[in-house]
């Protein structure tokens, strides 16, 4: 591509504006920016624009998340956060199956998970290390 790209935003459907904006600006601390129309507002957390947009039930996939990269530290503090606003932590899909806050063996990644009011499941996690993962040449090969 001849122009950079960045990611700006994500649009998140939710099945009632008013408790999704309750639980993301009083609870998390996402930043009110303003409506877009009736059923739809930004918010925004760390420089990225964050879309509630009401609209139906069903949606989504059960693998789909997201997550809030910070320090090891930071996912202790968000984690006392949570749980001092009365949200529970979920099963994710740390290896114990057991809904925890959860250090990696080799001790390099901390990581818990939780829920919006729609389901929608939220990871925070610190660094993943280069260790984790792998890239396919023959698969690179083929993107390049």
């Amino acid at each position: 591509m001849k122009h950079a790209i960045s990611l700006s935003h994500l649009n998140l459907p939710v099945t009632d504006l008013e408790r999704s904006m309750d639980f993301y600006v009083r609870k998390l601390g996402f930043h009110y920016v303003r409506h877009l129309r009736p059923g739809k507002v930004i918010l925004e957390v760390g420089g990225f624009d964050f879309f509630l947009e009401e609209g139906g039930e069903g949606f989504g996939h059960p693998r789909f998340h997201f997550g809030f990269e910070t320090t090891t530290d930071g996912v202790h503090e968000f984690a006392r956060l949570i749980e001092d606003r009365g949200i529970s932590q979920v099963v994710g899909p740390q290896p114990t199956g057991r809904a925890e806050l959860y250090v990696t063996p080799d001790g390099l990644r901390t990581v818990f998970y939780f829920a919006d009011p729609d389901g929608h499941i939220i990871e925070v996690y610190s660094h993943i290390g280069v260790d984790v993962g792998y890239v396919d040449p023959a698969y690179a090969a083929q993107m390049a």
